[in-house]
């Protein structure tokens, strides 16, 4: 639950009991008319007469009497009758007048019950304040002022109305108040303040200040026995606590802007030491309630095992019931079951620990980790039970990892540690272990160090990174070998993701320590993310260098390379990211620039970072070195970068951004510098344009300059070869052209083995065929200035028209679509390479039907392969005329219609195919016309039987024209 849910409940519970109250006292009170006084301002026929007391009403009417009094003659808050609008139900209002009269200001609270509906109506030029009034433990405060008047509404259905003034409004309440045992566990606080402001430009607020909050979270008794200090040890005075509500952020504690807020709690005994506390704001069946928990440790002097608990603690309900006050309910503290008890366990030569803890989804997490000397065991796992959207869904990640040298492999090598993962239900999100290789938290998968310590991390990270997916399967095995005693460790896991659309993902962490890989000088980590789909088809790689150092100088840096076939095709190769002008292709992450901070410290620092990636339409290369010498806001400071685009169009060119300068500065404040930021395009001719500037004390020069020199190349670049070379070969090539079979046969004709294996070849074509061409050599349908990106004059190639037996206009027939690099065709600026995609759709060739095609001389066809479709029929059911005749009338097969499929469409004559008739099998006679009989089966022939007036025992199926008439 986030805070703007929590708010809305909170909201719906205040807003009931508000309308029973105002319910309540409408009932309660006598029927008044107008108020006088209203008349010729904003509130007439609105406020009604005022009511000499406060009535005896639910608790939250209780409440105002407490705090304002029973609102007699004597009080400076008046309760009043309200009508918001003529017809509407009857309301009660609150109202704050000027004390020298209702002319010069007044202030309404009116609340409706139907909805409930609030009004906020304020007179103008109203300035109104309500000194503190005390009634024992309770005090109210409040200032209203409007300058224009302020009048609005606020209810369910209703738009948001802004402030119309400034309202600010307190309650205190004083005195110790407690909920939970008596001798702990609970909570206490010395006061409470409820603060409702209000002002233009900023949305209405309500704070509530928990004053001198203390928590006990272990029973008296107990915290005596282990010695801790007592129940409720702080450390420090009492913090303050504040929860917060407004329309922007919901319900949240103002510290830390979410549902939790940290408590100095602290547990510290012999037995038992605390590792956090915090206060909480929960729901449970749309209630909400307030939780105490502490995450602590705890064991017995002498013994080997120590126990962890994760959020274990207490909770109360925060009820806003008519019949009690609003607030806490002590009658109702329950416990709070952990969310993680975790075990060590020390008995040499076995040790190791674990820990099971529920998980943000509703699941259940829990690893173990056990050293039993000859082998160390480590098992993680998730589970998440069904709940009606998602199936019953588990993770298992398994390692066993072999003593110190491992199994020798021979040449240094050994293997150090097997595992593997098995996953029902999930999937792989690309994106988190994306983000795992970039923080270098690969090995939150892959042989997770210290495991027990980092077991809610790594429970978490594996949530996270597969997370539920009906449906999808996971499983891969895990190796790590290391190398020189473990100087160098490679650790490595191919999980792949089934069923279809099937892909591989590689999970890699190279390991380098040297010269001891306990306590390295060289520390290099390279952590890799891979992916192979190929229903795409994809191949992604990432490799991070986070964490890395080389005598405690950081080295950081990622290269990432992509190809992408399909719909939107990229190639893209990265070390260190990308020119800044360029736009990463959709799915490409940022990339870290390869860096090297030489910062050995005592003001010193330099650090160096580049990049270098080639795209299909661009090569870019960049780099930046910074100096920062300085001492207590004394010393020099420099820098220098560039950012480069290569063109080879055969001929090379550049494009280079430098960027330079050196600073002098004095107690933070700069005395000198020069700075120069210009480009630099050659070579021959040469170009420079750029900006110089000149700092001084306080006087500064800026210089604009554009520069040339240098004549053209002495041989003009060399133009592209007409594209008609390359396209005559290309279509002429067999792949270019092809003949679709049709989706589906017109006749139940059926090809054999042999005849598919030749369509398929090409050297047969089906009559019904569309015949296809297509080419990648040029776009049709554009104009192009370059070709293989080499100048050429600017041209149109289109097909005009295709034959195929008689001439069809290609404007009428469909094209097809194929993938083109824009760079190879059109002339792009600099800005267009980057941000033009690696791949544009262009039209390359078209679809055409077999109009006209001349299929060649007819022949005869052995057609003996149909005798395997004899339908299960009784013999004597049909004729015993020779041939084939009762396949060909079941399956409705003319011979007209062979001849038809086989012989050219040229043919003099044509026999259309004859219609079927039913028939008595002695006489002939005609019992049913024009019959399709679809399935010859016995239930067919049963269904055709049932059509006649008189069923007959033996019919035949015949061709009309032999029926006797």
């Amino acid at each position: 639950m986030d805070p703007h849910q929590l708010l809305q409940q909170v909201a719906g519970q205040l807003r009931a009991l508000a309308r029973d109250a105002v319910d309540g006292l409408a009932r309660a009170l006598p029927e008044v008319g107008e108020d006088p006084s209203a008349a010729g301002t904003v509130l007439a026929g609105r406020l009604l007469a005022v009511h000499d007391r406060l009535p005896a009403g639910n608790s939250l009417v209780e409440l105002v009497r407490e705090t304002l009094g029973d609102l007699d003659a004597a009080s400076p808050v008046r309760l009043h009758g309200w009508r918001r609008a003529p017809g509407a139900p009857l309301g009660v209002a609150l109202v704050l007048n000027d004390p020298a009269g209702p002319a010069t200001g007044r202030a309404v609270l009116g609340v409706t019950a139907d909805g409930p509906v609030f009004d906020v109506v304020v007179t103008p030029g109203a300035a109104l304040t309500l000194p503190r009034t005390a009634r024992g433990p309770w005090s109210a405060e409040a200032t209203v002022t409007s300058g224009q008047g302020w009048d609005a509404a606020f209810g369910p259905g209703l738009p948001p109305a802004p402030p119309g003034g400034t309202a600010t409004i307190r309650l205190r309440r004083t005195g110790r108040l407690a909920a939970g045992m008596t001798d702990g566990p609970g909570i206490g606080v010395d006061g409470i303040t409820l603060g409702v402001t209000s002002e233009p430009g900023t949305p209405a607020a309500a704070e509530l200040e928990l004053q001198g909050f203390t928590a006990a979270v272990l029973p008296a008794a107990l915290a005596r026995l282990l010695g801790v200090g007592g129940a409720s040890p702080m450390s420090g005075p009492p913090p303050p606590v504040v929860l917060r509500a407004d329309r922007t952020g919901g319900l949240r504690f103002a510290g830390t802007g979410g549902l939790q807020a940290p408590l100095p709690l602290r547990l510290s005994g012999p037995a038992v030491s605390s590792r956090g506390a915090a206060l909480e704001l929960t729901s449970d069946g749309g209630e909400p309630r307030l939780a105490l928990s502490v995450s602590a440790s705890a064991g017995l002097p002498g013994l080997p095992l120590r126990v962890h608990l994760d959020r274990a603690g207490i909770e109360l309900p925060v009820t806003f019931s008519p019949a009690t006050r609003p607030g806490l309910d002590p009658s109702r503290l329950r416990e709070l079951f952990p969310d993680g008890i975790g075990t060590e366990l020390q008995v040499p030569p076995v040790s190791g620990g674990g820990l099971v803890r529920r998980t943000p989804d509703q699941g259940y997490g829990g690893l173990i980790s056990v050293d039993l000397g000859v082998l160390r065991v480590q098992a993680v796992a998730l589970f998440r039970p069904p709940d009606g959207k998602a199936p019953t869904s588990f993770l298992v990640l398994l390692a066993a990892q072999f003593p110190p040298p491992g199994i020798q492999l021979g040449l240094g090598f050994a293997l150090d540690a097997v595992g593997g993962l098995v996953g029902v239900n999930r999937r792989a999100d690309v994106p988190v272990l994306q983000q795992l290789v970039c923080d270098g938290n690969a090995d939150h998968v892959l042989f997770p160090d210290r495991a027990v310590e980092r077991a809610q991390e790594i429970i978490g990270s594996l949530g996270s990174a597969f997370p539920v997916a009906a449906g999808r399967i996971l499983v891969g095995p895990m190796i790590r070998i290391t190398w020189g005693d473990r100087m160098v460790s490679l650790s490595g896991a191919v999980i792949l993701e089934l069923p279809a659309p099937a892909r591989a993902i590689l999970l890699g962490r190279l390991l380098v320590g040297l010269p001891d890989p306990v306590l390295p000088l060289i520390r290099l980590q390279a952590s890799v993310f891979g992916r192979i789909e190929p229903a795409v088809p994809l191949v992604e790689l990432l490799v991070s260098l986070s964490g890395s150092w080389i005598v405690g100088l950081a080295v950081r840096g990622e290269i990432y390379l992509l190809v992408r076939g399909g719909a939107q095709p990229e190639f893209v190769l990265s070390a260190g990211g990308f020119h800044p002008r360029y736009t990463r292709p959709a799915r490409v992450p940022a990339l870290d620039r390869l860096q090297v901070d030489l910062a050995p410290g005592n003001g010193f620092g330099l650090r160096m970072e580049a990049y270098f990636a080639v795209t299909s339409n661009a090569v870019m290369f960049g780099g930046q070195v910074q100096l920062d010498a300085t001492i207590a806001g004394c010393g020099v400071q420099g820098w220098l970068g560039l950012d480069a685009l290569f063109v080879f169009d055969p001929v090379f060119a550049f494009s280079v951004r430098v960027r330079a300068g050196v600073a002098v500065r004095a107690f933070g404040r700069r005395l000198a510098g020069i700075a120069l930021d210009f480009t630099l395009e050659g070579p021959a001719p040469w170009h420079a344009f750029g900006t110089g500037s000149i700092s001084v004390l306080f006087w500064d020069v800026e210089l604009d300059f554009d520069v040339r020199w240098g004549s053209p190349p002495a041989v003009q670049q060399k133009g592209g070869r007409n594209p008609l070379e390359a396209l005559t070969p290309e279509l002429a090539q067999t792949k270019a052209w092809a003949a679709e079979r049709p989706a589906a046969e017109r006749t139940a004709l059926v090809f054999t083995p042999a005849a598919n294996e030749k369509l398929n070849q090409g050297s047969l074509v089906h009559p019904d065929a569309t015949l296809r061409v297509t080419q990648r050599v040029v776009p049709l349908g554009v104009p192009i200035s370059r070709f293989e990106r080499r100048p050429v004059p600017l041209q149109t190639w289109t097909i005009k028209d295709i034959t195929l037996g008689r001439s069809q206009p290609a404007a009428g027939l469909p094209s097809l679509s194929e993938r083109f690099v824009p760079g190879e065709f059109f002339d792009l600026t600099e800005d267009a390479q980057f941000t033009e995609p690696a791949f544009v759709s262009r039209a390359g060739g078209l679809r055409a039907g077999p109009d006209g095609v001349r299929t060649g001389t007819g022949h005869r066809v052995d057609d003996g392969y149909e005798t395997g479709y004899e339908p299960p029929l009784p013999e004597r059911q049909f004729s015993v005329w020779p041939g084939l005749f009762r396949r060909e009338a079941v399956y409705a097969v003319s011979a007209a219609e062979r001849l038809e499929r086989w012989h050219t469409p040229e043919a003099a004559v044509q026999v259309r195919p004859a219609r079927l008739s039913v028939a008595a099998a002695d006489t002939l006679t005609p019992l049913l016309d024009d019959v399709s009989l679809v399935d010859a089966t016995s239930d067919a022939w049963q269904a055709v039987s049932g059509q006649l007036a008189r069923p007959r025992k033996t019919l035949r199926l015949v061709e009309s024209w032999e029926v006797r008439r």
